[in-house]
């Protein structure tokens, strides 16, 4: 790519030559500057259509770091130009390339500027290519990334140079363009296989697309071309998939006895020991890699991890303990102290946690982490500053906003609780934050702002709309607004029509006030949709019982689910209490007495209690109810059931008497 940088310094020279005129304050002076920016400029063009007919091939396809080259590469060039205005020589000079530590796949953005050697192969390129990546190059130099990755790969495909795709590649994970990169990086390798560069870029971008089979074929090729492959990111991608684990073992067992004295192969492999629940292999291997290599602090870590994995926690936390001792600024040590330590000693994890947060002040993660822990132990005026200085950072802004409106409605403050939970966006606290905001203005009567809210989240996500008007009717239904739900939901229902659950809830909500036709009427439609449904047919049966012109349906209907699911003990009462309501008392009691051995439920004792008391075993009733009462004190069932039957008792003996 040398013959870039003239045409780079003709973009940049005038600038600086501008800049530096002004500088001396004088109309005189700024010809003198001028003029080296013609000679520039007319350099910089001889030297492109110089260039045009021979392009020499970069050795192993390495261009460098695209963004840090531009930079280096102009920034030479307008120096070398500008130093000696009356030189004589107008020719650019020649720019020597920095030398490169060894680059890893990890690390995308690492500059790699191998020099074109003088054996270097020339390629020719077509003047349209030659266009082509001037434009990338003056894209990426005015920040318009995508217009370069888009030329720099379009080029790569079309030239089946090396170089172009390698470049290419560094942009697309520059840019985090994952699909990009796994696409330059594949095609770099296939023009490139003997490059450890190429190998080592691939095997990352397949690991981060899942590939974990191809991506370890690539670590391999990489491992043997004398690359540091990253294996402990490909073993980290399969550790929390136990099938996943399982099936890579194989392969990175192989890979350790075939390169048993490399500590990434060995770590890796250890890594997924522990994920196949051998943490005791995990221990071994760690020891022997810190044995090999005492300054890697990979080992202990993951030993660290292993001793958990065992339950020999304090041995962990003294091994963290000395690490961390003399280790003080390794962050990722005392991170995992940290995490240790929530189990065991909150206050030792808050110390750990904000000696983190001092030596990374930004870091949201830590930030947040403490700023929980204060939380969790009630500290709220010290939790407050740090979730602020979060939504201040732009950075976990919805958890913040969530937790600060936690911190709000403990306080006794549920108006500020209600903007903060209004602020939170979607993700793992967006359904709670939505309903504890709405809960507490429903508490407070603000019922037309819980309907505004609803009605924007309904707008918002119109394809949760369903979601939103259960959540809706429920909480109305919990602060008794009844009537109001069972509309609502005849409302929800005009606009989706096809939602069984909304139907299924408009019933039950019409069940609740005593509207017998629509709750009835919700659950036929409901099953002339699914008419095997066994859990529709026993709620419609059971209600049915309640009417004693419509016992003998109830039962037909109650029989049908039971067919259709006998073992289910709902059911099971169902018909129980059928044959109770039509007298047959003794098939009353063997029905509801599966049904209670199949589940402790005190409707069904309650239920079982009066069979019995109507076969007259009352010393048996109240055994069953005793027991029902001792599993749910709460219970209004059972003594609604027994004050009801023990005042017909009095009554009966009372008119015996008279």
């Amino acid at each position: 790519m040398q013959l870039l940088l003239p045409f780079l310094l003709a973009c940049r020279q005038p600038h600086k030559a501008l800049k530096t005129a002004l500088a001396h304050g004088h109309p005189a002076n700024f010809r003198p500057h001028m003029r080296g920016v013609r000679r520039t400029a007319m350099v910089s063009s001889l030297a492109i259509l110089c260039a045009c007919a021979q392009q020499p091939e970069v050795a192993n396809g390495d261009q460098g770091d695209w963004r840090d080259q531009w930079e280096a590469e102009a920034v030479s060039e307008a120096d070398n130009q500008t130093r000696a205005p009356g030189n004589k020589d107008d020719r650019a000079p020649e720019t020597t390339e920095p030398a490169e530590p060894p680059a890893t796949a990890d690390a995308p953005d690492q500059p790699d500027t191998a020099p074109a050697t003088a054996e270097a192969k020339a390629k020719p390129f077509p003047i349209e290519t030659l266009y082509t990546l001037l434009v990338a190059e003056v894209a990426g130099n005015r920040e318009q990334y995508d217009l370069a990755l888009a030329n720099y790969y379009f080029q790569a495909e079309r030239t089946k140079d090396a170089g172009i795709a390698a470049r290419a590649t560094r942009i697309a994970r520059y840019l985090n363009a994952r699909r990009a990169a796994l696409r330059s990086a594949q095609l770099w390798v296939k023009l490139a296989p003997n490059s450890a560069d190429a190998q080592l870029a691939v095997t990352a971008e397949l690991t981060l697309a899942g590939k974990l089979d191809e991506a370890l074929h690539h670590a391999e090729l990489a491992l043997a071309l004398g690359g540091n492959a990253p294996l402990q990111s490909v073993a980290a991608t399969a550790v929390d998939n136990e099938e996943l684990a399982a099936k890579v073992l194989p392969e990175f067992e192989r890979l350790h006895l075939k390169h048993p004295r490399n500590s990434e192969v060995a770590l890796a492999y250890a890594m997924l020991l522990r994920a196949n629940k051998r943490p005791q292999e995990a221990l071994k291997i760690t020891r022997q890699v810190q044995e090999r290599d005492p300054s890697n602090l990979d080992a202990p870590l993951l030993e660290s991890h292993a001793l958990i994995d065992m339950g020999r926690e304090n041995e962990a936390r003294r091994l963290l303990e000395n690490l961390v001792e003399l280790y003080p600024k390794e962050s990722r040590l005392r991170l995992q102290y940290a995490r240790l330590l929530i189990r065991q000693d909150l206050d030792m994890a808050q110390q750990q946690f904000a000696e983190l947060v001092k030596q990374r002040p930004n870091d949201g993660n830590l930030i947040l982490s403490l700023a929980l822990i204060h939380y969790e132990t009630k500290q709220f005026d010290k939790a407050i500053p740090l979730l602020n200085q979060l939504l201040k950072q732009e950075d976990h802004e919805s958890i913040a906003h969530f937790y600060l409106g936690g911190i709000a409605e403990q306080t006794n403050n549920p108006q500020q609780a209600v903007i903060h939970y209004r602020l939170v966006r979607p993700g793992s606290d967006y359904v709670q934050a939505i309903t504890r905001g709405t809960s507490l203005l429903g508490k407070l009567g603000e019922t037309e702002e819980v309907h505004k809210w609803f009605s924007e989240l309904r707008q918002r996500h119109p394809n949760q709309q369903e979601q939103f008007y259960l959540m809706q009717t429920d909480l109305l239904t919990k602060n008794g607004y009844l009537e109001e739900a069972q509309s609502l939901l005849a409302d929800a229902i005009k606009v989706n029509e096809d939602s069984n659950r909304l139907i299924y809830a408009y019933a039950m909500a019409s069940e609740q006030i005593g509207d017998v036709e629509n709750f009835e009427q919700g659950l036929r439609k409901l099953l002339s949709r699914d008419p095997d449904n066994a859990n529709l047919l026993n709620t419609l049966g059971y209600k049915l019982l309640s009417y004693d012109e419509r016992v003998e349906e109830a039962m037909e209907l109650i029989a049908k689910a039971i067919e259709l699911s006998p073992d289910d003990p709902a059911i099971i009462d169902s018909m129980g209490w059928a044959h109770y309501r039509l007298g047959n008392y003794s098939e009353a009691v063997t029905y509801l007495r599966k049904a209670l051995s199949l589940l402790q439920d005190h409707e069904i004792a309650a239920h079982l209690g009066e069979a019995l008391w109507a076969l007259g075993e009352r010393q048996q009733a109240m055994q069953v109810w005793e027991q029902g009462l001792q599993q749910n004190p709460e219970s209004k069932l059972i003594p609604e059931a027994m004050q009801r039957l023990q005042d017909q008792q009095r009554l009966e003996q009372h008119v015996t008497e008279s």
